[in-house]
């Protein structure tokens, strides 16, 4: 079962999401509530899912960690907030989690987030040695060679920042070409979008 890492500052909601994850036969290898700690259980611990709150005690946010983990490990995660205002959405974006949960959440929900999370990340680990002309069948429509080459990059589960470094174009370039392509395609984000190449 997937060894997975909680990063929350409220120990009581990280108590419970622990007791509800080891109920389901998840291993929780740690519980941190400040992003540095967070970052010192990544390298020594392995984690191979994280639960990141954005909203964290210390220096650090959920999404500075969320940086992190894109930077240097493949693994997926998603984040949990008390917050769903449009600011806090488009930063969460940035680095394409693999889910999002709005506290207060039901168990279920949380439970469900996560299966979707590592089912939608494996796939995409499937999908990374796609041709042009595969995605162009699989989405049905034609894409330019700066389309594909943004969509392989995000299915490799790079973030915004890697890609727009990767390919010496702005970040707001990147987000241009993110948002024509899933609104070319009527895609509601990178899930849907692995879920269309599986």
């Amino acid at each position: 079962m997937f060894k997975i890492l909680i990063v929350e500052d409220e120990p009581i909601i990280a108590a419970d999401i622990q007791d509800l994850l080891v109920s389901e036969g998840y291993t929780v290898i740690g519980i941190a509530h400040r992003g540095e700690d967070a970052l010192d259980m990544l390298s020594t611990r392995k984690p191979d899912f994280a639960m990141l709150d954005i909203n964290l005690a210390g220096h650090l946010t959920g999404i500075d960690v969320a940086e992190h983990i894109h930077d240097h490990y493949k693994i997926p995660y998603l984040f949990l907030t008390s917050f769903d205002d449009e600011k806090t959405l488009t930063e969460a974006q940035r680095y394409a989690p693999y889910g999002f949960l709005v506290k207060p959440f039901q168990d279920r929900t949380l439970l469900t987030s996560i299966k979707m999370a590592i089912s939608n990340f494996e796939r995409s680990q499937k999908t990374n040695s796609l041709n042009k002309e595969q995605i162009e069948l699989k989405l049905n429509g034609s894409i330019t060679e700066q389309e594909f080459l943004i969509i392989t990059q995000l299915q490799n589960g790079k973030s915004y920042k890697q890609i727009a470094t990767d390919n010496f174009i702005s970040v707001n370039t990147v987000k241009y070409h993110v948002k024509n392509i899933y609104s070319k395609f009527n895609l509601a984000g990178r899930a849907e979008l692995a879920s269309r190449l599986s």
